[in-house]
């Protein structure tokens, strides 16, 4: 079990490198569009799947069409409600599994050698393909016919390079046309987040001045229509894990398990709020943060002071905490899974307990995914689970 410590005594390159291995969440995942709550005395499990490798992205689900990235095998695409394999892709080189996400219609992914693909879900077919030049490892954001792509020159599978210059590449999900981009002092950028006109993208950067704990790290500020720099924010808080904005305020988790927060006009730093322990990512929804930390406490963060919303304690077993983030549903439900395997669903406003349902899933390398009232999620063994109510 991996275990959160704070007696590092400097964030390293390397260290870096084992923390893209961490699951972390990822853009582009359907969530359940229905505005039922669940019934959680009905949830069931209707089929299981062994895929043969760990997965390390929540499912993605695109209609019917269940996308799942084994660690090192092809792509997947599964019937959403029986786990029939309706067609795999395999490109010949290693497929990025965190680097996907969709439009609804096409499913965009990273692959190795900086190549960037768009497939048709329904049948795995290539759409189109573009050469970014630099390898993808994390999870787009797609917004307005644009897929938002994130870059790294450290990885897992690549050889790191501190002196590299990540891009953010804008394409167009039509064609793959490279719209803009914008060459960063990061040798490595997180997923990015666009709100309103402005597409906030952070990472970390190559310093020789030591921290003694977390990194050096560089937030950016971009005008969503061409990528020019609006302003840029930097601190010691180690590679970010996930950002979160609205119109006022920016939201993020680094290395360090700080929740901090940025005035969106300017980068100013507004607060600064410990986690209490470990943190793997997290979700946002309206002006509320959901985060979950290894003392097993799920949090709800108002983004525009940091103060506690409300707070739950996972009553299932020691650090029986978050695997991924937690999923927030238009029924006003936020649904998460643990390390130990349980399911548990709140009310998103009070934290109230709405139900909880014990699954077969193993030490789980990633949080689960809901989508048209079905949940899927995976084990470290790489079995993949549907359930439903």
């Amino acid at each position: 079990m991996f275990m959160h410590t704070r007696s590092l005594n400097r964030f390293s390159f390397r260290f870096l490198w084992v923390m893209l291995l961490v699951g972390l969440a990822s853009c582009g995942v359907n969530p359940d569009s229905s505005e039922q709550p669940f019934d959680g005395a009905s949830i069931h499990l209707v089929w299981s799947q062994e895929l043969g490798a760990p997965i390390n992205s929540p499912p993605l689900r695109i209609g019917n069409v269940l996308i799942v990235a084994p660690v090192g095998k092809p792509l997947v695409g599964l019937n959403a409600e029986t786990g029939e394999t309706l067609w795999q892709y395999d490109p010949g080189v290693m497929i990025w599994d965190r680097a996907y996400g969709t439009d609804g219609k096409r499913l965009f992914i990273g692959i190795d050698g900086g190549r960037y693909v768009a497939l048709n879900p329904v049948n795995g077919k290539q759409i189109w393909e573009t050469s970014l030049g630099i390898n993808s490892q994390m999870a787009p954001f797609i917004s307005g016919g644009i897929v938002y792509v994130p870059t790294t020159f450290a990885g897992p599978g690549l050889i790191g390079d501190p002196t590299g210059k990540a891009k953010l590449v804008a394409l167009s999900t039509e064609d793959g046309r490279v719209l803009w981009d914008f060459e960063s002092d990061n040798y490595v950028l997180q997923t990015p987040f666009r709100q309103g006109d402005v597409l906030y993208v952070g990472g970390s950067f190559s310093s020789p001045i030591e921290v003694n704990e977390g990194g050096h790290m560089r937030l950016y500020a971009l005008n969503a229509a061409n990528g020019s720099v609006k302003w840029k924010f930097e601190s010691e808080d180690g590679f970010i894990k996930q950002l979160y904005a609205t119109d006022k305020f920016i939201s993020y988790i680094a290395y360090r398990d700080f929740i901090v927060g940025l005035d969106s006009s300017s980068g100013e730093l507004k607060y600064q709020a410990d986690t209490g322990n470990w943190v793997p990512t997290l979700s946002g929804h309206g002006e509320a943060v959901f985060y979950g930390s290894a003392n097993t406490s799920v949090h709800a963060v108002d983004i525009n002071t940091g103060r506690d919303l409300w707070l739950f304690n996972i009553p299932e077993g020691t650090f029986n905490y978050l695997a991924g983030a937690p999923v927030y549903l238009p029924s006003n439900e936020l649904v998460f899974l643990t390390q130990q395997g349980d399911i548990f669903s709140l009310n998103a406003s009070t934290g109230d307990p709405l139900w909880h349902f014990q699954t077969d899933t193993l030490a789980p390398r990633t949080g689960l995914s809901v989508s048209n009232r079905w949940i899927y999620l995976s084990d470290s063994d790489g079995i993949l689970y549907a359930y439903t109510d």
